[in-house]
Formats: C-alpha cells, sequence, structure tokens
C-alpha cells in the first residue's frame, strides 16, 4: 500500500532552506581546475570518475521521496551498499527496508574491470530467485522511481562517446558541459553526424570536477528528464558528494527526490557476502504483512519532503538561469 503524507507547510522557513541548500551546491569551492581547460569530453568524464566514483566500500541510509502531478508522495526507505574490490570488480546493492510490503526488493549489481555489468532484480514474493535485467533497460524507470538503473549504478564510460560543449557559467560557478551519444559500432566523436541526437548532457562544476546536472533528451531533442545534485560536501581528498539528488520527469509531472540521512566509509558495513543472491534469500525472506497506515511520515523526512516542495515551486526559475 503506498504511503500518503500531508504536511503542514512553512513557506518562509522552507525558502530559507532552499536557498542554502542550492548555494552549497552550486558554490561549493574548490580551486578550479585549469588542467582540463582544453581536455576533451572523455578526458573529462574519466577524471570525474576517477574522483568521485571509486572510494571501495559505502554505506548509506536514504529516505526516497516521490511526488505525482497531484501532490501525493510516496516515501520508502533504503539501504544501498557498494565496494570495489582487488580486481577493480565494483559491486552495488540498493535494498528497500520500508515499507513493509516492499521490505527486501532489491537490485544487485556488479560491474568488472572492463565494464562488463550484470544487474539482478530480487523480488522477495516471487521466491529464491534473481530475475536479470538486460542492457535495453537501463533508461528504463526503477521501480516506481523516476530514477533509472543506470542513474543508481552510474555509466560505462566505454558504451558512450563524450563530445565536449561551450562552457557555461551561472551565479559565478563555470561548468564543462558535455553532450552524451550512444555508442555504436565504427562510430567516434569524429565522425559523428550532425543530426545525430545525444541522448543526454552533462554539466560538470569546474571547482570540483561533479556532475551538478544532467538532462536527458528525447528522440526530437527536448529535455525529458532532469537529474541535480544538491547539499555537495567533500569526504575524501578531492572527492565529493551529494546528500540530496532529485531526479525530475517533465513529461509525467512526477518527481523523486533521495536524501541521503548517513553515510559511512568503512569496509565492515559492507562485507563480501551482502553482494550474493544466498545473503538475499536467507535475510529478505517473504513476509506476509498487515496493511500500514495510510497517514504515517517519519519525522526525518519531513525535510525531504518540504525541500520536494520548495524545489517544485522554484524549479523553473533555477533551471531557466542555470543554462543561459
Amino acid at each position: 500500500m503506498r504511503q500518503v503524507s500531508k504536511m503542514k507547510h512553512k513557506p518562509k522557513q522552507n525558502f530559507i532552506l532552499l536557498l542554502i541548500l542550492i548555494a552549497s551546491s552550486l558554490n561549493a569551492q574548490e580551486h578550479p581546475d585549469e588542467l582540463f581547460d582544453e581536455a576533451t569530453g572523455m578526458t573529462i568524464m574519466q577524471e570525474v570518475y576517477k574522483r568521485h566514483q571509486q572510494f571501495s566500500f559505502i554505506y548509506e541510509e536514504q529516505s526516497m521521496v516521490m511526488m505525482d502531478r497531484n501532490g501525493d508522495r510516496d516515501i520508502r526507505k533504503v539501504k544501498r551498499y557498494s565496494r570495489v574490490e582487488d580486481d577493480g570488480t565494483v559491486k552495488f546493492l540498493l535494498l528497500f527496508d520500508s515499507p513493509d510490503e516492499i521490505r527486501g526488493v532489491a537490485l544487485l549489481a556488479s560491474r568488472d574491470a572492463s565494464g562488463k555489468t550484470k544487474k539482478y532484480i530480487y523480488l522477495p514474493a516471487f521466491g529464491e530467485q534473481l530475475i536479470e535485467i538486460v542492457s535495453s533497460g537501463l533508461d528504463e524507470k526503477f521501480l516506481g522511481t523516476d530514477f533509472s538503473i543506470e542513474s543508481i549504478v552510474g555509466e560505462v564510460l566505454d558504451d558512450y562517446i563524450y563530445v565536449r560543449r561551450p562552457d557555461k557559467k551561472t551565479n559565478a560557478v563555470a561548468y564543462f558541459v558535455i553532450d552524451v551519444y550512444q555508442m555504436e559500432e565504427g562510430l567516434s566523436e569524429d565522425i559523428l553526424s550532425t543530426d545525430k541526437q545525444a541522448i543526454r548532457r552533462h554539466f560538470i562544476s569546474k571547482n570540483n570536477l561533479y556532475i551538478t546536472k544532467t538532462e536527458y533528451f528525447d528522440k526530437q531533442g527536448r529535455v525529458r528528464k532532469r537529474l541535480s545534485h544538491h547539499d555537495l560536501k567533500p569526504v575524501d581528498g578531492k572527492m565529493w558528494r551529494a546528500d540530496m539528488i532529485l531526479m525530475e520527469d517533465s513529461n509525467e509531472h512526477h518527481q523523486s527526490l533521495i536524501k541521503i540521512n548517513r553515510r559511512v566509509f568503512s569496509r565492515d558495513y559492507v562485507s563480501a557476502e551482502m553482494f550474493t543472491a544466498d545473503w538475499l534469500f536467507k535475510n529478505y525472506p517473504f513476509i506476509s504483512t498487515p496493511d500500514i497506515d495510510n497517514e504515517e511520515i517519519h519525522s526525518e523526512d519531513e525535510g525531504a519532503t518540504e525541500m520536494l516542495n520548495e524545489q517544485n515551486n522554484s524549479s523553473a526559475n533555477l533551471e531557466s538561469e542555470f543554462i543561459q
């Protein structure tokens, strides 16, 4: 059963919170790296992933808030685990912890050093089996959210062509702009046809080489979804992380917000056995649960839902300002 919450809003306080959040994400400062001023799109993307995607052991507790065109919300609790093995294999586990009717639903994925990726869904109600996800579904919505599997586990750089576009600047922050094209046999940046449509566009802050925003295009070149990262913080050397991630579907008028409530960098929280089918089957078997109260809402989610409301009211102005 879907959780629907009704909140009392405090416009002034919420607006101030939003301004602080946006300022922290867009103005998070590190010395601009001039070494990449003449770099290609692929070179910049390789450095982005080198800096921000390769911490060996990460555990996160997240709140996921989804809002439809009517303002109704679903709230889910999620745990995210990732680890990098000695051979370069990266493993991911995204585990839904609540509400009770989806507890144990999981995305299990791995990517080896060559970029080969395997992805599986575990649905406890279907018994002890993993359902493999084919590559064609990478950009499809994942379990009712606006996020795709690829937006959760990250891109495989060799699967795409990255073309650098003219840089942009907003709120005194400069951005690299990179268009992303699907890799095809015999295709390269040098022979890319002028009428070929990019599938998305990354805006990368020159201050810290972090992807602040991504626009997803339809076949006509219109923006159909926007992914933005907020509340950026340095966590280790040149590595940064966002504590809020927003995906907006302009066609469906639907939004999904991830709020990271806790993040731990430790091997102890992401043991190797957790990334196996046996661990999921043992710890998250199917259990029939009674209906839950539709009005239930956890207090720690209030900031996320209020942020979603204020973002909804002001996103049009912010997006227009960002891309000019």
